[in-house]
Formats: structure tokens, C-alpha cells, sequence
């Protein structure tokens, strides 16, 4: 008399359906590798007295947002690697490890790498674009991988095992209560890369379940080129019209820095540095009580410029 078959948990609600195959386990590497450098280049940080300068983080990976803006793209995918804060890398190396094993093991370590990489880098264009600065740390890709696996797993049963309603509640509760703390400025925190890691994550997980496929696929590619929109074009941002007036300026072109320094005031009417470097354009094109408006401006705003 054979002994009958248990039925398998997959069939409950919200489990993959007891169709699908559950997935072979392999030795993953590309995760653990993440978590070295990302958890390397924290310790590297806390070993330097400077650790918050601009020269410590851009030799582990850090650029400023002009230095992005003037051909430094790489960084929008280095960043993702560089955490300030203990509670930080541990947050995401938590997650990523969490989640990241399952992942590589479900779609193996060369499309898991090239989709955590790109997820990086559109989750860091997002946040320049709308913050107008670089984002730091995992978390863009973290919430990649966490919205990849939302989605797939009905397809990918050992998903189910850490996808539970108690992790999906914890991923959208941080990410409403991030948005909340950064709009009352009691922490500034990159919810752009947040919300388009998420999106471009379940957006390539969508494609992998074979839902709507081609719509996925399309939102995808959208996604990814409109990352792209940030390195070339931002006039949206201050950050972006303070380095174009910046070059041009530097490159004595005074007219045009002029130009771009009334861009930045008109988005930004307090901002001194702007009346303050317009003043020296304008003094260099011979105007001579342009520049005294200015400069008088601009200590009006900020009277520590006068000892500069």
C-alpha cells in the first residue's frame, strides 16, 4: 500500500500554484561578493578621520553631483556601494543578503549581476535627477530586488519563504515613513531611488513571470532610458543650472554663466552663491553696477560671504 503524498504549502493562498518546480539550490558567490565590498568600503570609510570629505568618498566611489554631470556616470553605479552609517549597511546588507541568495539562485549569477547593476545605476539617476544629488548606499537596488521577487513569487516557490506579509508590510511602511521624515526635514533620504528601484524591479520581475510580457519588457527599456534623461538634461534641478553656470563661467564665457546664473535664481531667489558668482561675471563683462547689486545680495543672504 503506497503512502500517500502530502500536500505541499505551495497551495496556500498567496504560495506559488503546486504546479510550479521548485528551484534547484546552487552554491551562489555573486551575493557574498556584494556584501564584501559594500561591507570592505564601510570599513574603509571608518578607518579615515575624513571619512564625510569629498576626496574619502570619491576614492571608494562617491562623486558629487557635478562630478557626475561632468562625465563621471560611473558613480551612479560605485554609489551603491558606499554606506556613512552603521545602521545603514546593515540594514541593506540584511536585505541584500536575504534576498539576493534566493534571487541568484532563481535566475542565475550572471543575469542576477547584470539586473542588480542596472537596477543600481537607474535607482541613483532617478535620485540625481530628482534631488539633484548622488544617492548613496544599496537600498534602490535592495528595493529592485525586493520588487522582482514580489512579483515572481507564485513562479519561484523559495520567494514565498521570505516574501511573507510581514516583509511586504515592512518594505512599504519604510518607504511611506521615509517619504514622510524627509518632507517634515527630520532626515533626508533618497526616495527616489526607492520608489524607481521598486518600480524597475517588479517591472523586470513582470517580464520574467510571463505576465504581460511585452508591456513589461517596454516599461523596462522606458525606464532605463529615461535614467539616462538626468546625465544630459536637467533643468529642473539647481544643483544642474549652478555646475552649468559654473563651466561656463570657469570657461569665460560670461554672457552665457549670466544667463545660467538667472536660471538658478529664478528657481532659487535666495541663493546667494548665485548673486554672488553673477556679480563676478557681470564685473567681468563691464557691468560694473550689475555686480554691486549682486554682491550687495548676496551678503545680504549670507554676510559670511563678505570674508571670503
Amino acid at each position: 500500500m503506497e503512502t500517500p503524498e502530502r500536500p505541499d504549502e505551495a497551495m496556500m493562498d498567496g504560495e506559488p500554484n503546486p504546479g510550479t518546480p521548485p528551484v534547484k539550490q546552487v552554491q551562489t558567490w555573486i551575493t557574498p561578493l556584494l556584501l564584501m565590498i559594500c561591507i570592505g568600503i564601510h570599513i574603509g570609510l571608518l578607518m579615515r578621520d575624513d571619512r564625510e570629505s569629498w576626496e574619502a568618498l570619491a576614492r571608494f566611489g562617491y562623486l558629487p553631483a557635478a562630478r557626475v554631470w561632468e562625465g563621471g556616470w560611473w558613480a551612479l553605479v560605485s554609489s551603491a556601494f558606499v554606506h556613512l552609517e552603521i545602521w545603514h549597511v546593515a540594514f541593506n546588507m540584511y536585505w541584500l543578503w536575504m534576498l539576493g541568495r534566493r534571487l541568484e539562485n532563481a535566475i542565475g549569477w550572471w543575469r542576477y549581476l547584470a539586473f542588480y547593476l542596472v537596477a543600481a545605476f537607474v535607482s541613483s539617476a532617478f535620485q540625481l535627477g530628482v534631488s539633484g544629488e548622488t544617492g548613496i548606499g544599496a537600498s534602490g537596488a535592495v528595493y529592485a530586488l525586493f520588487g522582482f521577487m514580489w512579483v515572481t513569487r507564485q513562479r519561484y516557490p523559495d520567494f514565498a519563504e521570505v516574501i511573507d506579509a510581514r516583509t511586504v508590510n515592512l518594505f512599504m511602511v519604510w518607504l511611506v515613513g521615509c517619504i514622510v521624515v524627509t518632507q517634515l526635514k527630520i532626515f533626508n533620504v533618497g526616495n527616489a531611488a526607492h520608489v524607481s528601484g521598486l518600480i524597475f524591479g517588479a517591472a523586470v520581475g513582470e517580464v520574467f513571470a510571463g505576465r504581460h510580457r511585452k508591456p513589461a519588457l517596454a516599461g523596462s527599456a522606458a525606464l532605463v532610458l529615461l535614467s539616462l534623461v538626468p546625465l544630459f538634461w536637467c533643468p529642473w534641478s539647481v544643483p544642474w543650472l549652478q555646475t552649468k553656470a559654473y563651466k561656463a563661467h570657469a570657461a569665460e564665457q560670461y554672457e552665457s554663466a549670466i544667463g545660467w546664473y538667472d536660471r538658478v535664481l529664478d528657481k532659487d531667489p535666495q541663493n546667494a552663491w548665485a548673486y554672488f558668482n553673477r556679480g563676478s561675471a557681470r564685473q567681468s563683462t563691464g557691468d560694473m553696477e550689475g555686480a554691486r547689486q549682486d554682491l550687495e545680495k548676496a551678503f545680504t543672504i549670507d554676510p559670511s560671504m563678505k570674508t571670503e
